[in-house]
């Protein structure tokens, strides 16, 4: 059998030419921002919005090497995931990096896999936590694509969420405690859990991805030696004056710095590859706030990226989720 996986992020730009045109097409999508107006007055403003917004957001860029780091760390997971669900399988597996927002885009690896022809289609969301506004939005355009190919139900599977599974929680863990080493109980260090913020509206609404964190970060705590580490969890990334998951991450180091802390170690939660939020936010912008509020010791860890536990607790979710369904 011939599967094809489709491995779903957000994507970014791919140079600063690319800031103002990604930003466009990220507004554009009502998952992200849900504006009850007819076309002829929505994309007039969503153009705006990303004209505005596309100055700030190219000095960020600028920062970081004038492109996303996404999108080759996507792709590097690809092909280490393609090769780990080859090995000793008797099922045939292509695994594409696909982008909900610029290159490759989600419709252009869709149609290159149409026209593969492949057996069945898996749509793997790189989100772990399902929200509205990532997966969700995904799940939406899957839903569009099978409709226009008329593929069938049973020829698709959609992944929407993976956040508390043991593997994936097991390779936080050894990522966690490779980068803090072994500290002494009698000196345990702050590790703080910040992961991407949505509006309090679409939880309120029902929207499930407060839950999973919540969740992920009790499975954590169980796991890391709780006399040595002091668990903390905050949220970034906010882009609107509404009200959005709190505390901020911002808020929390500034707390913790008033508490005397002075080595700080922040996790990217829910991020499973760097991108502008996780370099630039939480490395510099974090970091130099951090250090202001007397924080001396202000240690980035890194996403999963293309980590082996990563990769092998991604095949085993795709295996697991295929021998369910077919």
């Amino acid at each position: 059998m011939k599967v094809a996986v489709l491995i779903a992020n957000m994507g970014g730009p791919d140079s600063l030419e690319a800031v103002e045109p990604f930003l466009y097409e990220l507004f554009n999508d009502p998952d992200i921002i849900d504006l009850p107006l007819p076309e002829l007055i929505r994309k007039p403003l969503v153009r705006y919005l990303a004209k505005k917004r596309a100055p700030k957001s190219k000095q960020i860029y600028e920062k970081i090497g004038g492109k996303t780091p996404l999108l080759e760390i996507t792709e590097n997971q690809a092909k280490a995931l393609q090769s780990a669900l080859n090995d000793n399988s008797d099922t045939e597996f292509s695994v594409y990096p696909a982008m909900r927002y610029w290159h490759p885009s989600f419709k252009e690896v869709w149609q290159r896999v149409m026209d593969a022809n492949f057996e069945r289609i898996v749509v793997l969301s790189l989100y772990p936590f399902y929200s509205s506004t990532t997966t969700g939005s995904i799940k939406n355009e899957t839903n569009r694509l099978a409709e226009k190919y008329s593929l069938s139900e049973d020829r698709l599977l959609f992944i929407d969420r993976y956040g508390s599974h043991p593997l994936f929680i097991s390779a936080i863990k050894e990522q966690i405690l490779e980068k803090i080493g072994n500290p002494r109980p009698d000196d345990p260090v702050h590790l703080l859990f910040s992961a991407h913020s949505i509006p309090m509206r679409r939880i309120n609404n029902g929207d499930p991805y407060f839950e999973e964190i919540k969740r992920a970060v009790n499975l954590l705590q169980k796991q890391l030696p709780e006399d040595k580490i002091s668990i903390h969890l905050s949220f970034q990334s906010k882009i609107s004056p509404v009200e959005w998951l709190s505390p901020a991450t911002s808020e929390k180091i500034m707390q913790l710095g008033l508490q005397g802390v002075k080595k700080l170690f922040v996790y990217p939660l829910g991020f499973v590859a760097d991108n502008s939020e996780t370099v630039y936010e939480i490395g510099i912008f974090y970091r130099d706030l951090a250090r202001r509020k007397g924080i001396k010791d202000f240690v980035r860890i890194e996403a999963l990226n293309a980590r082996p536990s990563f990769i092998e607790a991604l095949k085993q979710i795709v295996v697991e989720r295929i021998a369910e369904k077919w």
